[in-house]
């Protein structure tokens, strides 16, 4: 009990910590993930030992289920925070993300995981899958803000955002496919995925945040004019429409993360945006209080010893990922984005290995019971917020000085 208390209080202590000094913070090449990815390891079993994740019971259970509760509420962020009329204009670009590009991403992560570990490819399938979607959270670090909202424009933080919160639910089949072939026989793994996860765990995950998110955004509507609603209650009701959408999901056996950026959508089409929404940073807020614990957990819970164990083949398998999978992907569909070279280099880079990659990772570790696929996974995750945190507020301020300079007068 001990470790728990000691576990929230490092955790409040960093989203406190971290929220005081946002403003320097947003001027240096860091990102608070991977400050609080910091703070994790610095107390965990190989800093000061504060953090002693073997006495928690079942750390890796823990850190599961604060990783899906995370991604709930931060594609529910997404949601609010991109206008709909920009998912309407950019629906083409979007649907080739979320389509083919999804699918090269998984490709190529797959591939590099066979050649690299010599994988079986089923299995080098479930752990590419995990390292399929681009991450909302450490994403959120490079559209948010002051920086990000002076220098890239406004089509750019739109697509990145739509895309992080949209695919982290879509890669729920990407995974699950593998793990159902290599638990249950490939043929009847397939027909499973074709009679129940397409349908039950992706349609009806759709269907049921949709309606919730529909339902409370009429209510609130109802409310304001009736006087019912204070201004300063839509923060609490997003994250508490996030929380119900994975209930509710969870309950029927659905995707709640794709139910929770579902219902975040219906939410924010119903809703008067520039009374509501825009007033209020709701995606800032989350991303500071709800979503950094879940990287100072991570930090404690980095399996050094197998790191080590694997060798320098995992450093250079977690830094092709990052190299390979996204910007290869990009560079084959730029003809059908009709995007430039400068949007192609940025949109290839800035696909972060996040808090996504953590949850699917450990759901496929728990189901397989292979520690492989964490060790591996947990190395990406790692490189991934390293490196795009301290080439986030460079990265997005070039991109935005050759954005401006490459607009007609």
């Amino acid at each position: 009990m001990q470790q728990l208390y000691l576990t929230m209080a490092i955790s409040a202590l960093t989203v406190v910590l971290l929220g005081l000094t946002s403003g320097p913070l947003q001027k240096l090449p860091v990102s608070r993930p991977l400050l609080a990815l910091c703070v994790g390891i610095a107390a965990g079993p190989t800093g000061a030992g504060l953090l002693r994740p073997d006495e928690w019971g079942a750390p890796h259970a823990i850190l599961k289920e604060a990783a899906r509760l995370t991604l709930a509420i931060s594609v529910m962020g997404v949601a609010l925070r991109v206008p709909i009329r920009d998912l309407l204009e950019l629906r083409r670009p979007l649907l080739i993300l979320l389509g083919p590009g999804l699918l090269l991403m998984w490709a190529v992560s797959s591939g590099l995981a066979w050649l690299a570990f010599g994988l079986a490819p089923l299995l080098a399938m479930s752990l590419g899958a995990a390292l399929t979607p681009t991450d909302p959270v450490v994403a959120a670090s490079i559209v948010t803000g002051h920086v990000a909202e002076a220098e890239l424009p406004q089509k750019s933080r739109s697509i990145l955002s739509a895309e992080s919160g949209a695919n982290d639910g879509l890669a729920y089949l990407l995974v699950l496919l593998p793990l159902l072939m290599m638990t249950e026989g490939s043929e009847a793994g397939l027909t499973q995925v074709i009679t129940h996860v397409i349908p039950v765990d992706l349609l009806l995950a759709v269907g049921i945040g949709a309606t919730l998110g529909g339902l409370t955004g009429v209510a609130l509507r109802v409310g304001d004019r009736r006087g019912w609603v204070e201004h300063s209650s839509l923060l609490s009701l997003s994250v508490a429409l996030a929380l119900l959408a994975v209930a509710g999901a969870h309950a029927v056996g659905s995707d709640g993360i794709l139910a929770s950026f579902a219902a975040g959508v219906a939410f924010n089409t119903l809703v008067d945006r520039e009374a509501e929404l825009e007033d209020e940073n709701v995606q800032e807020a989350v991303t500071k209080l709800f979503t950094l614990p879940v990287f100072v957990l991570t930090g404690a819970l980095l399996p050094w010893n197998a790191w080590l164990d694997r060798g320098w083949t995992l450093l250079v398998f977690a830094l092709a990922v990052l190299v390979l999978r996204r910007p290869l992907a990009i560079l084959l569909l730029v003809p059908f984005l009709k995007i430039s070279r400068r949007d192609a280099v940025f949109f290839g880079w800035f696909g972060p290995v996040g808090v996504a990659a953590i949850y699917y990772a450990l759901h496929a570790e728990e189901t397989l019971h292979d520690p492989r696929i964490w060790t591996m996974a947990s190395a990406v995750v790692a490189v991934s917020v390293l490196l795009h945190g301290v080439t986030a507020s460079p990265g997005v301020m070039l991109y935005g000085r050759r954005a401006k300079g490459a607009r007609p007068e």
